[in-house]
């Protein structure tokens, strides 16, 4: 893992809602955290369309937004301590929900509210933390939530911005920015999609029936790409209990107990965390088992 002299390496991963960072890529977050990395997780949205007391969905009368973000946003600090986040920054923009069409989402909500005063945001946010790698959703959101979508828009204009800007001022922990500025090239991070490649969904499927049943609640194929798309492919089996405790610290929701559930089936297979890379732009060879390979101070 390469970094800039005297600076810890800095992961940071944007996410929609809160209990997404422990789903998707809580293994990956515990790993790095573990090996003395920055870990920077980002949430855009309060995650108050989530269930509510007694399992109340939006829309019930026992349903409470305000009270729902609250408790979201306890069990999110939960889960990042499990996984040793190191800065945790809330967005706190309305989440839409999941609605039956674009038409039922609140014209005030993340996916729907004016997108500049966010990439302004999280450019500065990139230009305060100068992450060596970023993470965030595919094009289609991996599970084509509009939240996820956004955020994934988002994220790549902000990124786009740093690149036109030709990178990131480089900066030690420990010198003078000015000085070091002058000294060292400017650096551009490497930015990653989250992914589940198909043979690996399978094999999940394949465990959880199982163990569980065939009627057990598993992510839909159709969230899965092709093998060959997969660029990099994390070993998080020896965080795969951080991962654990950091979904069962999103009790108030059934997504993530459902996934609680299905993750803590015995077996070798599911324990990697896949990504696709997006810059620089994949040219084929091995698969990448490090965020962090090549990673430098250049652009």
């Amino acid at each position: 893992m390469t970094a800039p002299q005297n600076r810890r390496p800095t992961l940071m991963v944007v996410h929609a809602h809160p209990d997404d960072e422990a789903s998707q890529t809580g293994g990956t977050l515990a790993r790095y955290a573990a090996a003395g990395v920055r870990t920077v997780l980002v949430t855009c949205t309060d995650g108050a369309q989530g269930d509510g007391a007694g399992s109340s969905k939006p829309g019930d009368r026992d349903h409470e937004p305000a009270q729902v973000a609250a408790r979201r946003s306890r069990e999110l600090a939960e889960s990042g301590a499990a996984l040793g986040i190191s800065d945790l920054v809330r967005l706190d923009h309305p989440d839409s929900g999941v609605p039956d069409s674009a038409d039922d989402i609140d014209p005030h909500a993340f996916s729907r509210m004016e997108g500049e005063p966010v990439v302004r945001r999280l450019e500065a946010l990139m230009r305060e933390y100068r992450p060596d790698v970023i993470v965030t959703y595919p094009p289609d959101g991996f599970s084509n939530h509009p939240d996820h979508v956004r955020t994934h828009e988002l994220t790549v204009a902000a990124f786009e911005r740093i690149k036109r800007s030709g990178g990131l001022h480089p900066r030690s922990d420990h010198s003078d920015q000015n000085e070091e500025v002058g000294r060292h090239p400017r650096s551009l991070p490497k930015l990653y999609y989250i992914a589940v490649s198909l043979s690996s969904l399978k094999a999940v499927r394949a465990l959880a029936e199982a163990a569980l049943g065939p009627d057990v609640w598993i992510p839909p194929l159709d969230v899965a790409v092709d093998d060959d798309t997969v660029t990099a492919a994390v070993d998080v089996s020896e965080f795969w209990p951080h991962k654990l405790r950091a979904l069962a610290a999103h009790a108030s929701q059934a997504d993530a107990a459902a996934l609680l559930r299905l993750f803590s089936v015995p077996g070798d297979e599911g324990r990697v965390e896949e990504y696709v890379r997006a810059h620089p732009p994949w040219t084929g060879g091995t698969r990448e088992s490090d965020l962090f390979e090549g990673a430098r101070e250049t652009t």
